[in-house]
């Protein structure tokens, strides 16, 4: 089962030793994202006190050196997160290469004349820089899309629980549109892989044959394998952007119009006398922190999707 692995599974299967700095990184992000709320849980209660008519200059310097602290201590958990998910990703990838080598120290000699150079290193090195992205930012954004959004939910929920599930509507829209209009898509993302290595090989090949072509005062288009890997490296750059382009505009245009819900339903509920003028005006202001993670945290692991796929 384990070399059936692929996508995330296979990666967070090859941290090994390095799991414990990933996990800590994860922790703080989360413990970030956390403290990302303060600021709005400070504004629903300045406002409650504006609207209460107890707003006061001792306690709005409190709120104040609350917020301010906050941001602080925010700064430095992010850098310590950072710091643990870099030196794991580092470490992982030295030993994934390490790896490597030593599993193909015991090819035969056949296999490097069957293999052109830059094929070989677009595996070695290309393919596992690939990963360097996701381990070190996009694990610490895996852990915020997942904590940010629940802790905001939760936070609305408090303020009203009908405000709340109206909030889901664009979201719901949001993930179930790209999942119905990109189904293709990551298969285009193992196409790409595999064009980049055909690429990466036939232009090694042409360099390595620079002097005969100098010498008949040939061009690139004239090498017909650089030619024919370079147009099918370039036609599936242009169906990835075709497919990818309008279900993801469609998605932020969803993700970025809570508003256009909670506000008529919110007003609604306001002149009934069921929902209170300081959360009214709130549940305005975070809407956006909901969704933000969601559409970088699914391209980077679109990016790692055929990651472990390829022997």
């Amino acid at each position: 089962m384990e070399g059936k692995r692929r996508g995330l599974s296979f990666i967070f299967a090859l941290a090994g030793g390095e799991g414990g700095k990933l996990g800590a990184g994860m922790l703080l992000a989360v413990l970030c994202s956390v403290l990302s709320l303060v600021p709005y849980l400070i504004v629903y209660r300045i406002l409650l006190l504006i609207i209460q008519s107890k707003l006061t200059y001792e306690r709005m310097t409190v709120w104040a050196c609350i917020g301010i602290t906050t941001a602080i201590l925010q700064a430095v958990l992010m850098s310590l997160a950072g710091i643990c998910s870099h030196a794991a990703a580092f470490n992982i990838m030295h030993n994934i290469r390490v790896k490597v080598l030593k599993h193909m120290s015991g090819f035969r000699l056949g296999f490097f004349q069957e293999h052109a150079p830059r094929q070989i290193k677009t595996t070695l090195f290309d393919d596992v820089e690939r990963l360097e992205q996701f381990l070190a930012h996009s694990t610490l954004e895996l852990a915020q899309a997942i904590v940010v959004p629940l802790m905001m939910f939760l936070f609305m929920l408090r303020l009203h629980w009908g405000m709340a599930l109206v909030m889901l509507i664009p979201m719901i829209l949001g993930i179930a549109v790209p999942m119905l209009l990109m189904g293709s898509y990551p298969n285009m993302s193992e196409e790409l892989a595999e064009d980049t290595e055909k690429l990466n090989a036939s232009a090694n090949e042409f360099i390595t044959a620079m002097p005969v072509i100098k010498m008949y005062h040939l061009t690139a288009e004239k090498f017909e394998q650089y030619r024919n890997a370079l147009s099918l490296y370039t036609s599936c750059w242009k169906k990835m952007c075709v497919s990818s382009c309008t279900p993801l505009s469609i998605t932020l245009v969803l993700l970025d119009s809570a508003i256009l819900f909670t506000l008529p339903f919110g007003g609604w509920l306001y002149l009934k006398g069921s929902l209170p003028a300081a959360s009214y005006l709130t549940v305005h202001s975070p809407h956006h922190v909901l969704f933000c993670f969601i559409p970088e945290s699914a391209h980077d692991c679109d990016a790692v999707h055929g990651v472990g796929q390829r022997p």
